[in-house]
C-alpha cells in the first residue's frame, strides 16, 4: 500500500506537458484576473463615474419637475425616484444611498429622503461637490429649474467592498471560462503529442542491432528536426560501433602472431637438444613476448584515451617533463647509436593536460627509436609563441610516404614500405592525445628532408582557467 502511494505521488509530481499547459493557464487567468480587477476598480472608483451618476439621477429628476407645479406633484416623483434608486441597492446589496432634497424656490422644504435624517443639504452653488453627512461621504448634486431647487446625494462605496464584490463576480466569470477553454486545449495538446508517441514506439519497435537512418519525412513537420537528430546520433552510434568492431578484429588479428610465437618457440624450447637450439627459441620467445606485451600496453592506452576526457590542467614546467622523458629514451638510443638531442629554454611553465601531453611525447620518442636506422639523429625541440606551445620531433629514418601521411593516425594502419615489427597504434594514441589538448599536429618531411617531422601546437588556455589553476 505505502510503494502504492508513493508511486502514486510519484507519478502525479512527474512534469508533463499537459501540467504544464493546465499551470500556464492558470497563471494566465489569473493575470487576466488581477488586470481586470485593477481595471474595474480604477474604472469604479473614477471621479467621473461617480459625477455622471450623480448628475444623470439629479438632471433627469429636474426634467421631471420642470412641468410640475404643485408640492404633492413635485413629492411624489422625488419619492418615486428616492425610493426605487434605493430598492435597487438593496437588491443588489450594494451598502450605497441616495439621498434626494427638493425645495421650493420660496425655501419651503417640499422632500427630503427619509433616510436622511434630520440631515438637511446647505444650497450649493456649485453643481457637483463633496459633502460629509450621517458619518459617510457623499458626492452632491445640486440644480434649480423653474419652481423646484433639487439636491441628489450618492454616498460613496468602500474600497474594501468594492474590491471584494469586483473579485467575487469576476472570479466567477473566469471559473466558467476556463473549462470552457481548457477543453479544447486538452484536446489539441493530447492529440498533438500522439504522433509523437507513436514516433516513439515505432523506435521502441526496433531490434536492439537495428542503428539504420529513419525517415526523415515524418507526416508532421514538427517531428523532421527530430528525426534529422535521432538519424545524426544513429550515424555517430553506428559509426562507432563499427570503429570498435573493427578494433576488436584488428587487436585480435595483431595478438594473433606474437601468441603463435609463444606458443611455436615454447614447444621448441621444451624440445631443444642442445643450447644453442635452447637459446635461440628463449630469445625468440622473449622477442614475443615483448611485442605482446608492448601491444597490449599500447591497446590500454588507447582504450583509456577513448573512455577518459580531457584532465584538468595543471601548471608544470614543460622543458623539464622533457628532458626527463628524454632521459628515459637515452638507454635505447645509445644501445642503437642514435643521436637524440633536444633543444629548448631551461624553464617553461606551461598549463596544459601533464598525462595526455605525456602520452603524445612518448609515442611519437618511441616510434622515431623504432623506425630511425642506427647511427641516425633525432632532434627535439621546444618553444613557447605567443598563443602556443610548440614541441616539434624530427628524424632523418626511412620516413613515411605522402600517400600514407593521412591514414597513418588510423589504428593499425602501417606503411607498406615499414619492414620493423610495429602495431600500428602508436600515431592513433597521438591523435587522441593531441585532440585532448586542443592541439594542431602536422606530418611533414624530417630532416634533411628525410624522415618525418611532428609538430604539435598546444593553444594557450584562457587567463581565467590559468588563475584557476594557480588556486
Amino acid at each position: 500500500m505505502k510503494n502504492l502511494l508513493k508511486n502514486l505521488c510519484t507519478n502525479l509530481l512527474r512534469p508533463t506537458l499537459v501540467k504544464r499547459l493546465i499551470l500556464a493557464l492558470l497563471l494566465a487567468f489569473a493575470a487576466v484576473w488581477i488586470l481586470l480587477l485593477a481595471v474595474m476598480y480604477w474604472s469604479a472608483t473614477s471621479q467621473s463615474v461617480e459625477d455622471k451618476g450623480v448628475q444623470d439621477v439629479g438632471t433627469g429628476l429636474i426634467v421631471a419637475l420642470s412641468r410640475i407645479e404643485q408640492d404633492v406633484e413635485a413629492r411624489a416623483i422625488s419619492q418615486a425616484t428616492s425610493d426605487q434608486l434605493n430598492r435597487l441597492y438593496q437588491i443588489n446589496q450594494i451598502p450605497a444611498l441616495v439621498l434626494i432634497q427638493v425645495r421650493h424656490q420660496d425655501g419651503r422644504l417640499v422632500y427630503l429622503s427619509p433616510q436622511a435624517g434630520n440631515t438637511v443639504f446647505p444650497p450649493n452653488n456649485a453643481q457637483l461637490s463633496n459633502v460629509r453627512a450621517l458619518g459617510r461621504e457623499f458626492r452632491q448634486f445640486s440644480a434649480t429649474t423653474g419652481a423646484w431647487s433639487v439636491v441628489v446625494a450618492a454616498s460613496r462605496v468602500k474600497a474594501n467592498w468594492l474590491l471584494r464584490s469586483l473579485a467575487r463576480d469576476l472570479s466567477l466569470y473566469l471559473i466558467i471560462a476556463f473549462p470552457v477553454i481548457l477543453l479544447p486545449l486538452w484536446i489539441a495538446v493530447t492529440s498533438g503529442l500522439r504522433p509523437l508517441r507513436q514516433f516513439s514506439a515505432q523506435l521502441a519497435a526496433r531490434g536492439a542491432d537495428d542503428l539504420s537512418a529513419i525517415p526523415t519525412n515524418p507526416k508532421y513537420t514538427e517531428l523532421i528536426p527530430i528525426a534529422h537528430a535521432l538519424n545524426h546520433f544513429l550515424n555517430l552510434l553506428r559509426n562507432k560501433v563499427e570503429r570498435e568492431h573493427s578494433f576488436v578484429q584488428n587487436a585480435a588479428h595483431e595478438l594473433r602472431t606474437p601468441l603463435a610465437v609463444i606458443s611455436a618457440q615454447a614447444h621448441v624450447l621444451k624440445m631443444a637438444q642442445d643450447a644453442p637450439e635452447r637459446n635461440e627459441a628463449e630469445q625468440q620467445l622473449n622477442h614475443a613476448v615483448a611485442r605482446a606485451s608492448h601491444l597490449m600496453t599500447q591497446l590500454l592506452q588507447l582504450a583509456r584515451a577513448d573512455a577518459q576526457h580531457s584532465a584538468a590542467a595543471s601548471k608544470i614546467d614543460v622543458a623539464r617533463l622533457v628532458r626527463q622523458e628524454l632521459t628515459s629514451a637515452a638507454t635505447i638510443a645509445n644501445q642503437r647509436d642514435l643521436e637524440l638531442s633536444l633543444e629548448s629554454p631551461d624553464k617553461l611553465d606551461f598549463l596544459l593536460d601533464v598525462q595526455s601531453f605525456q602520452s603524445l611525447l612518448q609515442n611519437l620518442l618511441s616510434n622515431a627509436l623504432r623506425y630511425v636506422q642506427q647511427g641516425g639523429r633525432i632532434e627535439v625541440t621546444l618553444t613557447e609563441s605567443a598563443t602556443a606551445l610548440q614541441l616539434c620531433i624530427a628524424d632523418d629514418g626511412p620516413g613515411i610516404k605522402e600517400e600514407d601521411w593521412e591514414r597513418v593516425f588510423e589504428r593499425f594502419y602501417r606503411g607498406k614500405q615499414q619492414d620493423t615489427v610495429g602495431t600500428g597504434l602508436g600515431l592513433a594514441i597521438v591523435k587522441e592525445a593531441a585532440k585532448k589538448l586542443d592541439a594542431t599536429l602536422q606530418l611533414s618531411r624530417g630532416l634533411e628532408g628525410r624522415g618525418c617531422q611532428f609538430l604539435i601546437a598546444i593553444p594557450k588556455k584562457s587567463s581565467v582557467q590559468t588563475r584557476q589553476a594557480g588556486h
